[in-house]
């Protein structure tokens, strides 16, 4: 069944803030020399993208045309809530590795690599379809 255009922002969405929170875990990981879990993350993070994500875009669409478009918005309202998702996967760090505090943060360079990895995401769903 093809998806109209709020359905297809709903599942890109929430591709992309699995792989967000998961990226952003997986990077405080290795900033903080806490390991274990990044392979894990980092699994997570290209089964969200270069599958689903991708597996989201090729899927058939109804009554509307332009997926870059709503794809575009989705990622652009994500960008905005950057604070609560490097605040949502310190808090999760902290827990699973029993720590009392963050040492080494999140900086824009992390971010920068998250939205490149979405990009390349991206431009994997689209290949082969008209721009």
């Amino acid at each position: 069944m093809a998806w109209d255009r709020e359905t297809f922002k709903d599942r890109v969405e929430e591709h992309v803030i699995g792989a967000y929170l998961e990226f952003y875990k997986a990077t405080l990981g290795r900033k903080n020399g806490k390991t274990k879990w990044v392979d894990h993350w980092m699994t997570e993070v290209r089964g969200l993208l270069d599958r689903n994500l991708v597996g989201a875009i090729r899927h058939d669409i109804r009554g509307f045309k332009d997926k870059r478009k709503a794809l575009a918005e989705v990622v652009a309202r994500l960008k905005m809530k950057d604070e609560g998702f490097r605040r949502s996967a310190e808090r999760v760090v902290i827990r699973d590795y029993g720590l009392k505090k963050i040492k080494v943060e999140i900086d824009d360079t992390d971010t920068a690599a998250f939205w490149k990895r979405v990009e390349d995401a991206v431009e994997i769903g689209f290949a082969g379809e008209e721009p």
